[in-house]
């Protein structure tokens, strides 16, 4: 088995982190991809990557980075994303991510904290920030570890403009797999601090579409990780070449049923040399150990659940998601 998304540099394994890996590889994991979420903790997973050779790093700004009040003006983030790209160019990086979109902790503006950045500025920043990545991931010919995550409309109250993460995530990696164009050394970005780093515009008067004017069609790839998209999402992306899904710990939570029943849904619909296991530990942990912290070594737990809703082999969900894991990331 493989985990292709773990958080091993948290400070969650500082007291055992060396006992969780061992422990890991001793129950049958053979390989874990260690995802970073900002610079520090890239650095890190870089880190711990050349400690073990079964251990490989992703490089990333997790969404949420583009999220922060003191970057809302985008002031710091050319300095911060060439670093990430001389970073990524490591032997022991895979990847690029975990970066995307996620709208869930989107909060309304507080106008008692000075000039407040409204929801549609955010989405701009992180839409922004996934773009430049992605550039990143087609320059060093890297595959991209997705996260999105959108609000709840229920339960969350907000009103419709705080929405719409799966569809503006579509919108991107589609354009991006469908460009056909072959020169990118004319594009400058206007946002970063260095005038030399190449990025993908949005088109004028509509933020939703981005312009990859220049952007060749090459072989990037993306996963999705910890797939929660509804079934309209899961159909779109399912047409698109290069797209991968990975699940994780919640695909066995039998509550809520509503929730459950669209997983179990996605897992039916994908096809599993589409799909990898992923951890995303230490959160998410299965539902047998729900509460606790999570690991590498219960990724078996997310292989039975998808064993038990395809009504298939759990080996052969082991064998078929390794093998989609060494190929996605040239392990």
């Amino acid at each position: 088995m493989i985990d292709t998304h773990a958080h091993l540099d948290f400070p969650q394994f500082d007291q055992d982190r060396e006992e969780v890996i061992s422990r890991s590889f001793d129950s049958g994991v053979r390989a874990i991809i260690n995802v970073g979420v900002d610079l520090e903790r890239s650095r890190k997973s870089v880190e711990i990557a050349k400690r073990r050779e079964n251990i490989f790093a992703s490089v990333g700004l997790h969404p949420d980075f583009f999220t922060r009040g003191d970057l809302a003006n985008r002031g710091n983030w050319g300095d911060q994303i060439e670093e990430l790209q001389e970073l990524a160019k490591h032997e022991k990086v895979v990847a690029i991510g975990e970066c995307g979109l996620d709208y869930y902790r989107i909060k309304k503006p507080d106008f008692s904290r000075g000039n407040p950045v409204s929801a549609g500025e955010i989405k701009e920043n992180q839409k922004r920030g996934f773009l430049a990545q992605i550039e990143i991931a087609r320059e060093l010919n890297l595959p991209v570890i997705v996260h999105c995550r959108d609000v709840y409309p229920v339960a969350s109250g907000k009103t419709p403009e705080w929405f719409g993460a799966w569809e503006d995530l579509y919108e991107i990696i589609s354009s991006f797999l469908r460009s056909n164009l072959k020169n990118t050394k004319n594009i400058k970005s206007d946002i970063f601090q260095s005038p030399a780093f190449p990025f993908p515009r949005f088109h004028r008067g509509n933020s939703s579409k981005p312009d990859f004017t220049g952007i060749p069609q090459g072989r990037t790839f993306f996963v999705l990780h910890c797939y929660s998209g509804e079934k309209k999402d899961t159909e779109k992306f399912l047409k698109l070449p290069n797209v991968y899904f990975s699940f994780s710990g919640n695909i066995t939570y039998p509550k809520p049923v509503e929730r459950a029943e669209k997983l179990a849904e996605a897992v039916r619909m994908i096809p599993l040399d589409k799909i990898m296991l992923d951890s995303d530990s230490p959160f998410l942990a299965p539902q047998e150990f729900r509460g606790k912290r999570n690991e590498p070594i219960f990724i078996k737990y997310i292989a039975k659940k998808i064993a038990e809703i395809k009504e298939i082999n759990e080996g052969e969900v082991e064998k078929v998601t390794d093998e989609n894991a060494r190929k996605f990331f040239g392990i």
